[in-house]
């Protein structure tokens, strides 16, 4: 009889043969998918820097599970005779049965009364020349990278689960076929267990793609085969993508794909996404199975047992049909060189300052490197700007073009560098397989704060835009820690609040500027942890769920797929330039430009000294701004600002900014106006805020309000989708409460420690 220990008492390097997994409900249900069943071996790979959670290697990928999961999981250590029962138990045949008509009619009987019955005003289609396509896979196995090559579409791709957490959909043509792709969440499973698997599975039941493109990654076949089961049993036409497929052969692994395909009655081609191959031969196949012209495609029955054993049997079918046909290869001298490279960069001494470098690097980076476009691109707008002007006759049309539109739209288009400088080191981040790896550092104080290690993810993810980070937080299992993540994402500093950092803290702080700009994102940082921990402990004071999490291999990220995200952000921006910041850069010139019925000042003599003409006309727009609609409404909110030193320009720049962040900037762009002549309208900007007696200390808690105060209505909107319209009144009323009480204590209490 062999002693059962917890996982949890296993030390680096220990291996050990799993023999039961206590617990129920959905803590068992997800490290049943995630490979933790009956007889396999797992391997103790290292702690976390905190010491929890710990890394494991399973089924050939690694997984990490903090303590109390692991000493849930009972396992026998590994010897030599252990070895040999393992293998007996990895049988085949007992879980695949010859096809029985009978079972297979009562299956699709099952299916069908589970689909919506679509009648032919609901666009039931008929057998033609269109294909609907669904991509299925788990996360991190290039889906949405195969789903970018067949379509020619720029969708996001991260090296981490979740990125994809909506349905993309793409149009494209070939061989006379329309092919009608989509892109569907990443998932383990479809067993409705996370929103991902009940997204996913409800598209499959619901639309009735006529093929299902099932991506498996060929480094990890185990793992990545146990929703193929599930498909199976969902009756569909599927097709298998082998992606990843360079990665199989270059650790001289061998793989009969094609004999693996025969027995489960899927056809199955090898692809690298990543270089866009195998994807006309996956097309082709497509069209033949849409066909019916594929010999391979029938219908199997693998028998699960009963259902105690059903989720052990799913893994039993998989290793048998594995041993029939794939063979592993020597060990690889090259995975010791990536498990060293991981050892450093996830130290316990060394992966914190490692982490906080690459942090220091994006920001400074993105101050340095971007200074030189960002200048070219501001002496063009400046050049713009005197070009109408010197084109057009005095009026209306004019100012609006010149103080409205250019001036507007200008202070903004400037800082384009500087976002796809951000978003480039971010992509490396995640494309990499760091940024899990960051989550797997960060889970134990996530744990402090009452979050889960994913969190982390969309967390990150809201440093480039707070509206995917918050869809992102669909990847998180429990309810209680989705929402607690959507409140605190807010406060992750996104780039539309950039440019208002730049252009603040090129005004008033000159020297050290890639360090007050890193502390302003880590003051953010420090105001997620603090809301986290009190909400955490009232609101959301719940029972914990289990930490869970696939840490995918490193890699290479390809240079297309890099610049691919960064273009694609960067064409976010440019479309948020050619809408939202248009309108609202009319908008407020419309409301600081009327009503038109002050009376001109002529020349002004102070101390014997005559204003120039110029200086005049800056006196006339100061004089017009503040008695506009735009000035008034300043005015009656500027009492609720004073004690935080801001005056009723940064008010009405503050309530412009809640359409978007950008639009703060191009609000100033527009209020503090500058010499209307000058070739740099940036700097204009800058020594126009320089002259308004702003001290540092004022500066400083405005950059914290923008920070911290009610975020964008795409924010407010993607909340409210994903909560309800509860939270999002909520996330807007106590995060512009919370700006203010901060700013008045930067403003109140920083003259006393100076």
């Amino acid at each position: 009889m062999h002693r059962h220990l917890s996982l949890a008492k296993l030390k680096n390097g220990d291996e050990a043969i799993i023999a039961h997994v206590l617990g129920e409900g959905a803590f068992r249900h997800r490290l049943t998918e995630m490979g933790f069943v009956r007889g396999k071996k797992v391997k103790v790979i290292k702690n976390a820097p905190f010491q929890d959670p710990v890394e494991y290697e399973i089924m050939g990928y690694k997984v990490s599970l903090r303590h109390s999961e692991a000493e849930l999981i009972q396992v026998v250590p590994l010897a030599p005779h252990l070895e040999e029962k393992l293998q007996r138990l990895q049988q085949f045949r007992d879980f695949f049965l010859p096809e029985d008509e009978n079972r297979q009619e009562e299956i699709a009987g099952e299916v069908a009364d589970q689909c919506p019955q679509r009648n032919d005003d609901e666009g039931a289609r008929e057998h033609g020349k269109t294909i609907h396509v669904a991509l299925v896979g788990n996360p991190n196995s290039g889906k949405t990278t195969l789903f970018n090559h067949a379509s020619g579409s720029h969708e996001r791709v991260g090296n981490y689960g979740g990125v994809t957490v909506d349905v993309k959909e793409a149009t494209m043509k070939k061989d006379g076929y329309t092919f009608k792709l989509f892109d569907l969440p990443g998932t383990y499973s479809i067993t409705e267990y996370t929103p991902e698997e009940l997204y996913v599975r409800q598209h499959l039941l619901e639309q009735k793609p006529d093929i299902v493109i099932n991506v498996v990654d060929a480094s990890n076949l185990e793992r990545n085969l146990y929703l193929t089961t599930q498909l199976i049993d969902m009756d569909v036409k599927v097709v298998i993508a082998l992606n990843m497929y360079d990665e199989l052969t270059a650790k001289g692994a061998t793989f009969d794909y094609q004999a693996l395909g025969e027995m489960i009655g899927i056809p199955i081609i090898p692809t690298v996404a990543s270089h866009g191959k195998g994807i006309n031969e996956l097309l082709e196949k497509i069209i033949d199975v849409y066909e019916d012209r594929d010999p391979t495609v029938r219908k199997i029955h693998i028998n699960y047992g009963t259902e105690d054993t059903v989720e052990d049997a799913h893994y039993g079918f998989i290793a048998g049909a594995l041993k029939e046909t794939y063979q592993e290869p020597e060990v690889n001298p090259e995975d010791n060189k990536v498990r060293e490279l991981d050892d450093v960069l996830t130290h316990r001494v060394l992966g914190f300052p490692i982490f906080l470098f690459f942090m220091w690097l994006m920001f400074q980076a993105t101050f340095s490197l971007g200074q030189y476009p960002m200048d070219w691109i501001e002496s063009g707008v400046g050049m713009l700007s005197d070009w109408v002007g010197t084109i057009m006759s005095e009026g209306a049309l004019r100012d609006l073009l010149v103080d409205g539109i250019i001036a507007g739209v200008g202070s903004v288009i400037v800082f384009l560098p500087n976002i796809l400088i951000l978003f480039f080191f971010i992509s490396l981040m995640e494309d990499t397989g760091y940024m899990a790896r960051a989550a797997f550092m960060m889970d134990k104080l996530m744990h402090k704060i009452g979050l889960h290690g994913k969190s982390f993810i969309p967390l990150v993810m809201g440093f480039g835009c707070n509206v995917p980070a918050v869809m992102a937080t669909r990847t998180l299992e429990n309810r209680k820690d989705r929402i607690l993540t959507m409140l605190i994402t807010p406060f992750m500093s996104c780039s539309a609040r950039l440019p208002v950092y730049l252009l603040i803290v090129s005004a008033f702080f000159t020297a050290h500027q890639g360090l007050v700009l890193f502390s302003v994102y880590l003051a953010g940082i420090l105001m997620a942890i603090l809301v986290a921990i009190v909400l955490s402990k009232t609101v959301f004071a719940k029972k914990e769920v289990p930490f869970v999490m696939e840490l995918p291999p490193y890699r290479i990220p390809t240079l297309r797929n890099t610049t691919v995200h960064m273009w694609h952000k960067g064409q976010q921006y440019l479309t948020k330039m050619g809408t939202i910041i248009l309108v609202a850069s009319i908008l407020i010139w419309g409301l600081s430009y009327f009503p038109q019925n002050e009376e001109p000042i002529t020349t002004i003599a102070t101390n014997e000294v005559t204003m120039s003409s110029q200086d005049v006309e800056l006196l006339q727009q100061a004089k017009q701004e503040e008695h506009s609609y735009i000035g008034q409404l300043g005015h009656f909110i500027e009492p609720v600002l004073l004690p935080l030193g801001f005056d009723w320009k940064m008010g009405v720049s503050i309530i412009a900014g809640m359409g978007a962040k950008e639009i703060v900037v191009s609000t100033m762009g527009i209020l503090y106006q500058a010499d209307v002549n000058a070739d740099e309208a940036s700097d204009a900007l800058i020594a126009e805020l320089q002259q308004q007696n702003y001290t540092p200390v004022v500066a400083y808690g405005f950059m914290l309000f923008v920070l911290i105060y009610f975020p964008c209505i795409a924010v407010i909107a993607a909340i409210k989708k994903e909560a309800g319209w509860s939270w999002a009144i909520f996330t807007m009323v106590y995060t512009t409460c919370l700006a203010w009480v901060v700013a008045f204590l930067v403003n109140q209490l920083t003259p006393l420690f100076t």
